[in-house]
């Protein structure tokens, strides 16, 4: 019998549909929608690995999934990108899928993760950013944001910003970067930009809504250092919405994973 080959994906979606990444009883998941893509195609039951579990509602940009699969008809990665794009729904895509050896996990060779979050901050809702951004009507402080935001950088226990359902063994995480910009596009003129090496449940969207509560004035930006010391959720922000949250990048060793420039949305 052939052997099974390993196959990664590169993904962009749109979530506004789904109930996140992992498979959920009685609600639609990507996880769920792309599997029974590939069984529709081969015949086989696969699991299909993404880099993390995205949240209800949340897009991505650059999303890596991986499964093995037989598959005799589909011996090369482009035959798969363009049989896997016939059959799924139009709010998901491959963009690309390449070989990789079959030790290779999506999510366990991940060395790193970059998201953004989209806020779209003006004095009337954009019809283009009902489900692609967070709009905030009051003005913020951008300086306060970037000051608070800089508290956060670096290695830290960030118990208070993680979901009371988080499953994660340790709140210790290293956040390399936060970088806050104001970009004006049809979905927003704010976003922020994370990477770690890797997040705790709703870490992002907790950390965005804090600092959006520390632009409007409702916070300082000593109590952001309070939270953070302290460890409880119930100090820091709220939870920004999911629908504004995008999965960026998946950062692998240098060398593991190489991606032609043209396919990486940024």
């Amino acid at each position: 019998m052939p052997s099974a080959q390993n196959w990664l994906l590169l993904l962009a979606y749109d979530g506004t549909c789904y109930h996140g990444w992992q498979v959920q009883p009685n609600s639609p998941s990507i996880q769920e929608t792309l599997e029974q893509a590939i069984t529709s195609l081969t015949g086989e039951t696969v699991k299909v690995n993404g880099a993390g579990r995205t949240d209800s509602g949340v897009h991505a940009l650059n999303f890596t999934v991986n499964f093995s699969a037989v598959a005799n008809n589909f011996k090369t990665a482009e035959k798969w990108r363009v049989a896997l794009n016939a059959v799924l729904p139009p709010d998901i895509v491959v963009k690309y899928a390449q070989k990789v050896s079959a030790d290779f996990h999506a999510r366990h060779n991940a060395v790193g993760k970059r998201y953004r979050y989209l806020i779209s901050n003006q004095p009337y809702q954009s019809p283009f950013s009902l489900n692609q951004s967070w709009w905030v009507s009051h003005s913020l402080d951008i300086k306060l944001m970037r000051e608070a935001a800089g508290l956060l950088v670096g290695k830290h226990d960030f118990s208070a910003f993680r979901a009371a359902s988080c499953s994660s063994p340790s709140p210790l995480k290293d956040l390399r970067e936060i970088t806050i910009s104001k970009v004006r596009s049809r979905y927003s003129t704010l976003q922020i930009e994370m990477e770690a090496n890797s997040f705790l449940q709703h870490m992002v969207r907790i950390i965005a809504g804090t600092l959006v509560e520390v632009g409007r004035g409702h916070k300082s930006v000593k109590d952001v250092a309070v939270a953070l010391e302290s460890g409880l959720r119930k100090q820091a922000g709220i939870t920004a919405p999911g629908h504004g949250l995008y999965s960026l990048s998946v950062i692998y060793p240098e060398g593991l994973i190489k991606w032609p420039p043209e396919v990486l949305d940024n």
